[in-house]
């Protein structure tokens, strides 16, 4: 049995799902999964993710570094002893999640023990624009090394092609455990209902959505399910906009509260100024909720097939952001073509389909691994041969 190694972050649930079904229908590879940490401190989520389900899972210890940005912290983990871990699984292949300091420490031993190593990413050219000089060499160190890559967004795979890396990369989209979202509405019963799912910060442009708001013609009612830090100031601001009366803070909610709050909705909007992927996207997609997402929203183009089940806006435009809800207000009006639409398309990203590309990485980089000669380590401008 060829054993594969994932590591990641923190067990988020989207991930953990996706883990577990890997685990359950791929029988002839054994999984093993790798966590820098148990939790976030600097996410806004309240996941407590359960990882009951999952075998051969593995913590590191860690401490964390919380980077102060404009929208919200970025925490890096500092762990140690992955080589320990790696050495302990003897792993046929080595998954890395983006370009932390645990990555580089595995690409390294996977240099040494001549293992593959495949990187994979959810960041963009837009959501890693403003990185530093020491985050630009750990890409650079860990795609050079890197035997292929996994892409979760075809904008994700621009970022990756930007760096001229030469080898394979694969498109394997990051998604949901879909059946948990599924509704099919054929009809809208109750008509204008708005929902927002996401944070209370300044990236995801809550106070951008209230402006344009003020604007909409159509009648409407919003829902904002989420919490943070900003919750009293949007409040404010919904009240000097006058527009506090239609709206509604419903505060941070489960997944199966989400999944009914789609349910009872019309129509997303995420108007966020950054977001990697959003995946939020596709949970209100599966409910046959047509979408109004931010240009900013990377996934937003993998996700959304724009006049049929959704719009791609610009957050910043006021006056087309409100018109786009008048008329996707409107069209709702008439029937939920677009919403069925939507949940039709939403069928594309199960954990099947999108685990064929995850698995071709695997398979065809594990093909290929048994050509390389000797070892070699690439750094920036040289090589080093051990």
């Amino acid at each position: 049995m060829k054993k594969i190694v994932i590591i990641t972050n923190i067990p988020s649930p989207y991930r953990v799902a996706h883990y577990k079904f890997l685990q359950k229908v791929y029988k002839e590879y054994g999984f093993y999964i790798i966590f820098s940490k148990k939790e976030s401190k600097s996410e806004l989520r309240e996941w407590g993710t359960s990882t009951a389900e999952l075998e051969n899972v593995n913590y590191l210890p860690c401490f964390a570094i919380v980077i102060k940005r404009k929208y919200d912290d970025h925490e890096i983990h500092i762990t140690h002893g992955v080589g320990k871990k790696l050495s302990i699984i003897r792993p046929d292949v080595v998954i890395c999640m983006e370009y932390n300091p645990t990555s580089i420490q595995a690409v390294l031993w996977c240099k040494w023990h001549k293992i593959p190593v495949i990187s994979l990413t959810d960041g963009t050219l837009y959501s890693e624009r403003n990185i530093g000089y020491l985050q630009k060499i750990s890409r650079k160190f860990i795609m050079r090394n890197a035997d292929a890559f996994i892409a979760s967004s075809t904008k994700a795979k621009e970022k990756i092609e930007s760096y001229h890396v030469g080898k394979n990369i694969y498109v394997s989209y990051l998604t949901v455990d879909v059946d948990k979202y599924f509704y099919e509405k054929v009809t809208n019963i109750v008509q204008g209902q708005l929902i927002f799912v996401g944070s209370l910060i300044e990236r995801k442009g809550v106070d951008l959505l209230f402006k344009a708001l003020a604007k909409v013609k159509v009648d409407y009612y919003l829902r904002i399910v989420g919490s943070g830090p900003l919750e009293q100031e949007l409040k404010e601001l919904a009240k000097r906009l006058d527009i506090d009366k239609k709206v509604e803070f419903c505060g941070y909610k489960q997944e199966e509260e989400v999944a009914e709050l789609y349910r009872e909705s019309n129509i997303l909007v995420l108007p966020t100024r950054e977001d990697c992927y959003g995946l939020v996207i596709l949970e209100a997609m599966c409910a046959s909720l047509p979408v109004i997402a931010s240009k900013y929203a990377d996934g937003a183009y993998d996700l959304i097939e724009e006049g049929k089940d959704g719009m791609i806006i610009d957050p910043y435009d006021t006056e087309r952001f409100a018109d786009s809800i008048d008329r996707m207000l409107v069209y709702n009006m008439k029937d939920n073509q677009w919403g069925r639409n939507a949940y039709r398309h939403a069928h594309e990203f199960s954990f099947e389909r999108v685990s064929i590309s995850f698995m071709n990485a695997v398979e065809e980089t594990l093909a290929f691994a048994g050509t390389k000669k000797r070892i070699t380590i690439v750094f920036e401008g040289s090589k080093d041969r051990i």
